[in-house]
């Protein structure tokens, strides 16, 4: 996903890692949980996703929704989106990709469900007003819009260590992340991608950038004043039974 700013300045802060990415989460149970964004869709809606990336999400949600309009900013993650909608021809028709960012946009039009996975780490909490505004102001009256990643556990901290491992042909690739805590609701997180060939270290690439933490009690009073409220209970939700899932939100906008 590709909202916030990059500490090191690129403007494609995500330039090396999209084939990384999708090697990465690859696993049915891995983040952002796919079933709970593509369950949500109501039948026969147009779509919003906000920072699709490669597009994890979008292949799910695409067949469920009439269309889907996929906004994302960095053009590398772009580019994979695009390549997997080639092959698919029954998505061909209903799914637009554009370059586009958050907080504030403004796409001329009206959308059934607008959707956001993995990305409010990405998004200062001092924007999250001017988004949540520009979010309610795409939804049509009844309109759905869901996110994840609203937790109430300390922003990370933690020295380098290995996340996940995955084999393509006789090469290894292994995912180590470290995280530093720069305050109650900031960190800044360094994910490094390593390549074997026949055990060989022969690559290294490494992405900083910096992680904020979103609390539900401030999220859902941002989302009410803009007329966006919980869609049933009180509007939290859990993407996957398992303890340490990324809090979801789902909230529905206010009819007149």
């Amino acid at each position: 996903m590709s909202i916030g700013t990059d500490p090191s300045g690129s403007s494609d802060p995500y330039a090396i890692t999209p084939g990384y990415y999708d090697l990465f989460r690859a696993r049915e149970d891995a983040l952002p949980s796919v079933p709970f964004f593509a369950d949500l869709t109501p039948p026969g809606a147009d779509a919003l996703e906000i920072g699709p990336g490669t597009g994890r999400l979008a292949l799910a949600v695409a067949p469920r929704a009439r269309s889907l309009f996929c906004m994302e900013r960095s053009a590398t993650m772009r580019a994979v989106l695009i390549a997997k909608l080639a092959q698919r021809p029954d998505l061909r028709p209903k799914v637009t990709v554009v370059e586009g960012s958050a907080p504030a946009f403004d796409l001329g039009r009206a959308f059934d469900y607008v959707y956001l996975g993995g990305v409010l780490e990405h998004v200062p909490p001092s924007e999250r007003p001017a988004l949540f505004a520009a979010i309610a102001a795409h939804l049509r009256p009844g309109g759905l819009c869901a996110m994840d990643m609203v937790l109430r556990m300390p922003a990370p901290d933690q020295d380098e260590r290995v996340m996940d491992e995955q084999d393509l042909g006789e090469c290894r690739y292994i995912l180590s992340a470290s995280a530093r805590r720069l305050g109650p609701d900031l960190s800044r997180l360094r994910q490094t991608y390593r390549t074997y060939l026949r055990g060989e270290l022969v690559a290294t690439e490494s992405v900083e950038r910096l992680h904020h933490m979103h609390r539900p009690e401030p999220v859902l009073k941002e989302l009410a004043d803009v007329g966006l409220h919980p869609a049933e209970g009180d509007g939290l939700a859990q993407a996957t039974p398992l303890p340490d899932d990324p809090g979801a939100v789902v909230v529905r906008k206010a009819a007149p």
